[in-house]
């Protein structure tokens, strides 16, 4: 990701407020906006044009800086299903295998100060 000066502003602001909510929807919005310019450019007619590759780079350039910030950041009880499924799906979108994302999943479960609602 190049110079994004006012994204870094913004996700700097939301990490200091601990907002894990506003960080997850900023990541699934970048990880949604990479796979629709990936789909766009799936389509036959669109087989010549490089921008929406350049457009899917930035765009999961932007989404993976943004779960670097999140997964540095500890969840409540509330924020706990998103925050895990964003790692989850990132770790898939990095290239990881499932065993991997399941082992993310599972290093979020064994945090003892998340105090779990009863079933």
């Amino acid at each position: 990701m190049g110079p994004q000066p006012a994204l870094r502003a913004e996700v700097d602001q939301l990490v200091k407020l601990n907002d894990i909510r506003a960080l997850v929807a900023l990541y699934d919005a970048f990880a949604a906006a990479a796979v629709t310019f990936q789909a766009i450019q799936n389509r036959p007619a669109a087989d010549e044009v490089e921008i929406l590759e350049e457009e899917s780079a930035d765009a999961w350039s932007k989404a993976f800086y943004v779960a670097d910030r999140l997964k540095k950041l500890r969840p409540g009880v509330i924020d706990l299903e998103r925050y895990a499924a964003a790692l989850f799906n990132c770790t898939l979108a990095m290239g990881g295998n499932l065993d991997e994302a399941v082992a993310v999943v599972n290093e979020i479960n064994s945090w003892p100060r998340i105090e779990r609602p009863a079933q």
